[in-house]
Parts: C-alpha cells; structure tokens; sequence
C-alpha cells in the first residue's frame, strides 16, 4: 500500500486543484491521501468528492504555521472535523493575517524598487489564503527573478529584504486547536528547523507525532526522528509534500516518500481512538 500524508492543493500554494491533485495521486498508485493544505480547510471537500471517485482514502487534515520562540514550525492536524467551529474560527483569522502580511511584503518591494501589482499576487491565490509562493511566482512572471528558490533567497526568505514575519501563532495553541477539532497534531519536517530542543515544549503541548518521512529528511534525520518518536511514544507520518511543482526542491513525485503500512497502522488506531473520545 502507498501513503501520503503530506500533499497539498490550490486552496494553499499547490498548482493542483483538489480533484486533479487526487486524481494525479491515484494515478501513482497512492492508496491513502492526506490532503494538508497551509492554514485552510478550504479544498477538503472537493478532494473527499474525488477520493470517493477515485477509490482511495483520504485523511483530512491542515497544515498550521505557528512559532515556537522566534522559530516556525509547522504543526500537521490529521482527522480534523472541517467543520469545528473554534476551527474555522482561527483560520479565518490566519487569512486576514496572511493577507496584511502579503501587503506589507509588497509594500517592501515597491520600496525596493520592485512594482509588484498586488492583485495579481491576491489573484495567484483563487481562495484568498496568499502566502510567500504566490507572490514568489509573479516575481518570477515578471521576470524580476528566474526560479522560486532565487525569490526566497534574495527577497523573500527569513531576513531577506523583503520579508514580513507572521503575527504568533504559539504552537501550543496550534496544538490545542487540531486537538478540540478532533484531530491528531503532528510536527512537520522537523529537519528543516533542526531544534530539537523544542521537542519537550512541544511534548508538554499535547504533540502527537513526528513526521519522519519527508523528501528533505535523509537517512541520518530519518534515523534519528524514528528513534525520538520511540523515545516519547509519539506516531510516525511521512509524505512527499508535493505541492505539484516541477521547480521545487522537494515534493516532485507524488507518494515519494511515502509512510510504511506498520506505522499506518499505528496512525489509524490512534485516530480511532481519538474519535472514540
């Protein structure tokens, strides 16, 4: 069986609408699809449709963004109810976060000299939920820049120019808000932060997993996460985190890597037991 846990579509910063992001999956061979699109439930809907079609399983879930100290992690919520109020709640007010973000970014690069026409950037981002990606992509559009990895390196990344932080979001509160939504809380490619000295925070917050399996994870980080997710207890994920872009370092191939069938199993009995109460 292939699992992906870690996909995302057009409702965040994926190039595939839901029904086509399925569709490609189940082209793959995946079997069992987690749909974790960045701070929105939005596409959900539209992809359980196509999974229903297409014969495979999809976990709903959502990717947060919240900050540990000055550091951002990302927080993957499994088997939350799209429908949870206190949910919706908090993701409206993440999209009126990202869109003030957006503006003060393009702000930045008018200043920089940089003409950015910020509809175009809100219009990347059919649904509204804008982040880094989309502006990234019309800077290369207007050839200011030639890939993505060049606008996050000289103007978008962390300290770049033109970078704008996100209000914080603690990811205690990220956890908390996956759990009243009836979820898993999952920290995501944790290799890519490399402080695993949040870890104990994290564990205190009611953290449910580790994401061990990611395209940027080696041997090494995957030997290692496996080894602290034994050490607490904690689910082991993994996914491609394909966001179906050819010019990404990462998430190319659908399903790639994937989550071993024996951890599957132990992620689906903690979702059964979860939602047992």
């Amino acid at each position: 069986m292939r699992i992906d846990l870690h996909v995302h579509t057009t409702a965040s910063d994926g190039l595939l609408a839901p029904s086509a992001l399925i569709r490609e999956m189940a082209g793959a061979g995946v079997q069992v699809i987690g749909v974790t699109d960045h701070d929105t439930v939005d596409g959900l809907e539209c992809a359980l449709a196509a999974a229903r079609r297409a014969a495979v399983t999809l976990v709903p879930g959502v990717e947060l963004s919240a900050y540990w100290g000055r550091i951002e992690f990302h927080l993957l919520g499994y088997a939350i109810d799209p429908a949870h109020e206190p949910l919706a709640a908090f993701l409206r007010g993440t999209r009126e976060a990202r869109h003030a973000r957006m503006q003060a970014m393009v702000n930045r690069l008018w200043a920089m000299g940089i003409p950015v026409p910020v509809a175009e950037v809100f219009d990347a981002a059919s649904n509204g939920n804008v982040g880094r990606p989309h502006l990234a992509r019309v800077l290369q559009r207007h050839g200011v820049v030639e890939t993505l990895d060049e606008a996050f390196n000289r103007y978008l990344g962390t300290d770049r120019p033109a970078y704008v932080p996100r209000p914080d979001v603690a990811v205690a509160e990220a956890i908390r808000v996956i759990h009243q939504a009836g979820g898993l809380a999952v920290l995501a490619h944790p290799g890519l932060q490399g402080r695993d000295d949040a870890l104990p925070d994290l564990l205190a917050a009611g953290l449910d997993g580790i994401e061990v399996y990611h395209p940027k994870h080696g041997s090494g980080l995957v030997s290692r996460y496996r080894r602290l997710a034994a050490r607490h207890r904690l689910l082991v994920t993994g996914g491609s985190d394909f966001h179906g872009a050819p010019d990404r370092a990462y998430g190319l191939l659908p399903g790639r890597p994937g989550l071993p069938e024996v951890e599957f199993a132990r992620f689906s009995e903690a979702i059964r037991v979860r939602q047992a109460g």
